[in-house]
């Protein structure tokens, strides 16, 4: 009986060793099992985890407070971000910090990437900041970035009411809940542009870079030049243009990338005149320095700062621009290029008692090409549109004085018969219907002859010449704007001569595409006015 008592004790003993033994060997599996996983988890995290990222979907941000994260906003998808090295030793460290900022996103919906930074406004100094109550970044009319924060940004770019700031190695803009402030940065005022001849040497090239690299100069893209004459954007001191052909790009492309210098080949539009003068913002002339094998060093630094060359001084010819005319005794006129009979026969009244000469358009382009001379003391007179006291005032006083004018007239929009009644007032196309300044093509809105084919400018003008006899001598380009489209077609159709605004004299050397003009207002004194033409 004993003995049996005893191997049921033993039975008992032993399965209660296996049970323990099933027990503390399942636990282990467990145990292996959570750390399998969890080595798992942060191996996923870590394989996530990289220097450079791409967004995958829209994602939450996070603020870290006391140990807890925060949902605070969102980035949208296709964003880049660059991430701060993170360390990660247990699968709850799935937060990512957001380099340079206090924010977090999770480990989830992003993958490697390489990023090149987005340094298209590097040339743009800022002259405002401004600060956001909630920050609302876009791009390409798309919200990407908002959280509930305030953040102060430099504004690079402003355009469209849109303010275009440097954030996380991209260019994103603000649009809503933010208040500006005016800040004091040195931004360039003139801009110089170097036109390099086809057959410089390699040697006058090199020298030429090298002086800029000295003087610590950085090349700009024709896109910000273009933000820089529209006045959207402020420039950094020390920016210098630099336009040149592809055959001389592709000859020279290692010369110009061991000064880390770009040549502009591609210049759209854009008209660039021969000359000696640097571009302020605003400008609707655009002048270049053609760089040669016989430019100096000593001219180039000169050309950087704006300091014109010494030459003999010849005939340039003031190009005089008028549109409205008006008796102040008994007519209002509130246009800023309303200009008064009374300060117009003044202005007429200084060129006859100083022995000027009022060129006819023929004596003026057969001065330019070089087929006469013309007294030192010349001027051309022109008027654009054909408005107010054009068909009135301007033939009576013309004829009192005797002095000859051209008038550029919108043909579609006045009768030539009008203005026929001094034989000292010429009449020349100004184009049929032209002159508009805010034509939509689709969704693309602008000024008219930009916006057509050369075809549809041809007709326009065609149109407008048979109006007027076909007298082909002169064109005025409306609001002073065109492009090589509009040009071509003025060639094609067999016009001589352009004018535009620019506010300098007219040289036999300018192109007869772009004959600069100064423009008269009513609030031009008698001063700036025999400034303008002595």
């Amino acid at each position: 009986m004993k003995k049996k008592k005893m191997g049921v004790l033993v039975l008992i003993f032993l399965l209660l060793i296996l049970i323990v033994s099933a027990v503390i060997f399942l636990s282990h599996q467990a145990e292996l099992k959570k750390e399998k996983r969890e080595k798992a988890k942060v191996l996923e995290i870590k394989k996530a985890f990289s220097k450079e990222v791409l967004t995958t979907s829209k994602k939450k941000l996070y603020k870290k407070e006391n140990n807890q994260y925060i949902e605070v906003g969102f980035i949208e998808k296709d964003i880049f971000l660059p991430l701060e090295v993170s360390s990660i030793k247990t699968s709850s460290d799935i937060y990512f910090k957001i380099q340079g900022f206090d924010y977090y996103i999770d480990y989830l919906d992003i993958e490697r990437t390489s990023h090149i930074v987005n340094n298209s406004l590097e040339h743009f100094v800022s002259t405002k900041k401004i600060t956001t109550e909630q920050t609302n970044l876009y791009k390409e009319g798309t919200l990407v970035f908002t959280v509930n924060d305030s953040f102060t940004f430099d504004v690079l770019l402003e355009k469209n009411q849109k303010y275009y700031v440097s954030f996380l190695d991209d260019i994103y803009y603000i649009q809503d809940k933010y208040v500006l402030e005016e800040i004091s940065n040195s931004a360039l005022e003139k801009l110089s542009v170097l036109s390099f001849d086809s057959s410089i040497s390699l040697e006058k090239l090199e020298e030429v870079l090298s002086l800029l690299k000295e003087q610590g100069y950085s090349t700009i893209t024709i896109q910000d030049f273009e933000y820089f004459v529209t006045n959207l954007g402020k420039l950094k001191e020390k920016s210098v243009l630099l336009l040149g052909d592809e055959n001389l790009k592709n000859t020279y492309l290692q010369t110009f990338s061991k000064y880390s210098y770009y040549l502009e080949t591609n210049i759209g539009d854009y008209l660039f005149q021969d000359g000696d003068q640097q571009i302020s913002a605003s400008d609707i002339v655009y002048y270049r320095y053609v760089i040669s094998n016989t430019t100096t060093k000593s001219r180039v630094t000169d050309i950087l700062n704006g300091i014109k060359k010494v030459v003999d001084n010849p005939i340039q010819v003031a190009v005089l621009n008028y549109h409205f005319f008006y008796d102040s005794s008994s007519e209002a006129c509130n246009e800023s290029i309303c200009l008064s009979t009374e300060n117009f026969r003044k202005q007429l009244d200084y060129l006859r008692d100083n022995g000027y000469k009022t060129l006819t358009m023929q004596e003026f382009y057969d001065w330019k090409m070089g087929y006469i001379e013309v007294p030192k003391k010349s001027v051309l007179l022109t008027i654009d549109d054909g408005a107010m006291g054009t068909d009135t005032h301007l033939p009576m006083i013309l004829e009192e004085y005797q002095m000859h004018a051209s008038l550029f007239l919108i043909t579609g929009w006045w009768d030539v018969s009008k203005y026929q009644k001094s034989s000292y007032l010429e009449i020349y196309s100004h184009g049929e219907e032209l002159h508009h300044d805010n034509y939509c093509v689709g969704t693309s809105c602008g000024y008219k002859p930009l916006m057509l084919s050369k075809d549809e400018i041809v007709a326009d003008l065609k149109l407008s010449l048979s109006k007027l006899s076909n007298n082909k001598l002169a064109f005025c380009y409306p609001f002073y704007r065109t492009n090589k489209n509009l040009e071509n077609a003025l060639k094609e159709v067999g016009i001589s001569l352009a004018f535009v605004g620019g506010n300098k004299k007219a040289s036999k050397n300018v192109s007869n595409y772009y004959i600069p003009r100064y423009v008269v207002y009513k609030g031009t004194s008698l001063d700036q006015f025999i400034k303008m033409v002595s």
